[in-house]
């Protein structure tokens, strides 16, 4: 069924790619598809956006792995998709291996790529066609062989600051061949072996809904309002911890401070959380069962009300603690593997793991509540602790209630 495409393990290879001085600068993404698939456009765009968000928006900083660069080739159903294209446009190269006939569509889809701040990269083949047209309208030159370009084109190449990708190297007489004719980047084994990252099996209970209202709600002429974003992105774990991944990289989160949701979606803006979004329900990497959803939400809203008479104490971080308590069963991933990668405070960590500081105290009687209610609803006394979690149960059925 295709709502279940994307269930399985996803494997995505990072090829090194070094310098002239062999210094490791960049790296290539590379990534299959299915083969039996029905839908061949279908499928290929759900394998690029899942390979973009186990390498790009999954992995953070891990994916774009620091200051180093990533190419990848897209197809070219992507580029038509200008919203889609990966971000920060100065870490990535993308390529178009698949084109086979330079014309001027080609031509002006290539424009748009560089005008928005990327590099090109175009396999030789392609460059023959018309070297003296893609001299204008390219970064980087893929080469498979050292006699593929003349020496009256490779003249030409450092004027317009072309560099030149030697893929798949395999010898050191083909390093120092590559090496006399100035190539720049060098891809092959004979370097280095790619690495292969799998991400993780997902469950099959993916928030549709959600994800449709979502995406919707960034498209509509209203889409500023960022507190009914908020209140959707929080019904689709998957895309609340990428959210706060990408908003505390490196490259968004220059204070160095971890940032919350609510701050995470007013630093990437609408447009990052479009192509964010979009990509990642393209992967369908949105597990979410319902149920344990519903308990979560309860959870985090009857910590936010807790925590609301306390002045040393931020609501919204309370609210993060009582949801993420959940984010282990939601997103179907270990529990402490999970919180070492989440951009979360300090004091929520430490709540998370050891229930500790106000936070933990916080997210301890809500939980001791959750046992009492479950072993004897009629004989729970009215009291102030049960009227947090009432008003919390009112508030998650109005939230989902907007499903």
């Amino acid at each position: 069924m295709p709502e279940q495409r994307g269930t399985e393990p996803f494997t995505i290879a990072l090829h090194p790619i070094h310098d002239a001085s062999h210094h490791h600068v960049a790296d290539r993404l590379v990534y299959t598809r299915r083969s039996d698939a029905e839908d061949e456009v279908e499928d290929l765009m759900s394998a690029t956006a899942r390979a973009l968000a186990s390498a790009v928006y999954e992995l953070g900083d891990a994916g774009l792995l620091g200051d180093r660069t990533l190419f990848v080739d897209l197809p070219l159903e992507w580029l038509d998709r200008p919203e889609l294209l990966p971000t920060p446009a100065p870490r990535l190269a993308l390529g178009v291996a698949e084109a086979r006939t330079l014309d001027n569509e080609l031509l002006g889809r290539l424009d748009d790529i560089r005008e928005r701040g990327y590099r090109v990269i175009v396999p030789s083949r392609l460059f023959k066609q018309d070297p003296e047209v893609l001299l204008g309208h390219c970064d980087i030159i893929q080469l498979t062989s050292p006699n593929e370009l003349d020496e009256k084109t490779l003249e030409k190449l450092p004027a317009r600051n072309i560099k030149l990708l030697v893929e798949n190297l395999d010898s050191r007489a083909a390093l120092e061949r590559y090496q006399m004719m100035g190539c720049d980047y060098y891809d092959g084994d004979y370097l280095a072996r790619p690495s292969f990252i799998a991400s993780p099996s997902r469950g099959r209970h993916g928030n549709r809904a959600a994800q449709i209202r979502l995406i919707r709600a960034l498209y509509e002429e209203d889409s500023s309002d960022l507190n009914r974003l908020h209140e959707l992105v929080v019904q689709v774990p998957h895309l609340h911890v990428a959210i706060l991944r990408r908003a505390n990289s490196s490259y968004f989160n220059r204070g160095g401070k971890a940032v919350d949701l609510h701050r995470a979606v007013q630093i990437l803006g609408l447009i990052e959380l479009r192509r964010l979004i979009l990509t990642l329900t393209l992967a369908s990497l949105q597990p979410s069962s319902r149920i344990v959803l519903r308990m979560a939400l309860i959870r985090a809203f009857m910590c936010r009300y807790l925590a609301a008479p306390f002045p040393a104490l931020d609501p919204e971080d309370a609210f993060t603690t009582g949801l993420f308590s959940m984010m282990d069963a939601l997103l179907e991933e270990d529990r402490n593997t999970l919180l070492d990668h989440l951009p979360l405070g300090e004091s929520i960590i430490n709540a998370l793991k050891y229930r500790s500081g106000p936070l933990g105290a916080v997210l301890v009687l809500c939980e001791n509540h959750e046992r009492q209610v479950e072993e004897a609803l009629e004989e729970v006394p009215a009291d102030q602790l049960h009227g947090c979690y009432m008003n919390a149960l009112t508030s998650t059925k109005a939230l989902m209630d907007n499903l």
